[in-house]
């Protein structure tokens, strides 16, 4: 499946014009796209993204007025971890899911601005963060990204729900404390940091205070000097619990 991209003054003219009118006239823009395989292969087109919306649709009706509040934006969040995660992991490859033209397109023109409608809803403010208007280095805060990323590199077909890590934490732990530090490219070390701040109802044991204070400092100090991409996951559990313990 090919992926249609756009370019970060493509995707801050849509994003403006939604903002102003509410509407985005799609019609000029000249689309490259991310190929697959098969460069003959069929474009992603609108119609195949419409179960997406209606997922998404079905997350705002459950959460309603308090989606956007700091007490269930974690629970939204993980909820669009399965939304976004499964259908597109079907249909193209993670190398074309790594390129950002496509998360622009889909954040603010994909469906007549349908994910454009997601994320102001989800977010209420009236400047483009998180929105896919980002350059490549920065790719991490494009809100429906790191939804699917979340879902990448933490995707276990071995446990009853295969996404239990992806969608476990809140959205602030993924991209401050897991997708910005070393460890978060390790899954059997970020499962075990996971388990030392969530317990197993998914209730935070570690409060940001502790995590943003302590932990993390001494996480950063003791992965500078050693490795672990050989640990098990008992093993690096072992280590955060007591790194917990004594701190740097």
């Amino acid at each position: 499946m090919r992926l249609p991209l756009i370019t970060l003054d493509q995707a801050t003219d849509a994003w403006n014009s939604m903002l102003d009118k509410g509407t985005y006239d799609a019609s000029g823009i000249v689309l490259d796209y991310a190929t697959g395989q098969d460069e003959d292969e069929a474009i992603l087109s609108e119609i195949e993204l419409m179960d997406v919306s209606e997922h998404l649709l079905d997350i705002q009706t459950k959460y309603g007025d308090i989606g956007s509040s700091t007490a269930m934006g974690g629970k939204v969040d993980s909820d669009v971890v399965e939304a976004i995660y499964l259908p597109f992991s079907k249909i193209a490859e993670p190398r074309q899911l790594s390129n950002i033209g496509f998360w622009r397109w889909l954040s603010n023109v994909a469906n007549s601005g349908a994910f454009w409608r997601f994320i102001n809803w989800r977010y209420k403010k009236k400047k483009p963060i998180n929105w896919g208007i980002t350059t490549p280095g920065s790719i991490i805060e494009v809100y429906f990204y790191r939804a699917w990323l979340r879902g990448h590199k933490m995707v276990d077909d071995t446990l009853v729900d295969p996404l239990h890590y992806a969608k476990l934490g809140g959205s602030e732990v993924w991209r401050s404390q897991i997708l910005r530090q070393d460890f978060g490219r390790d899954r059997e070390f970020v499962k075990a940091f996971l388990d030392t701040i969530y317990d197993k109802s998914g209730q935070v044991v570690v409060g940001t205070t502790e995590l943003r204070q302590k932990l993390i400092p001494a996480l950063r100090a003791w992965t500078a000097d050693a490795t672990f991409t050989h640990l098990s996951y008992s093993e690096n559990l072992e280590i955060i619990q007591r790194l917990r313990t004594e701190g740097i």
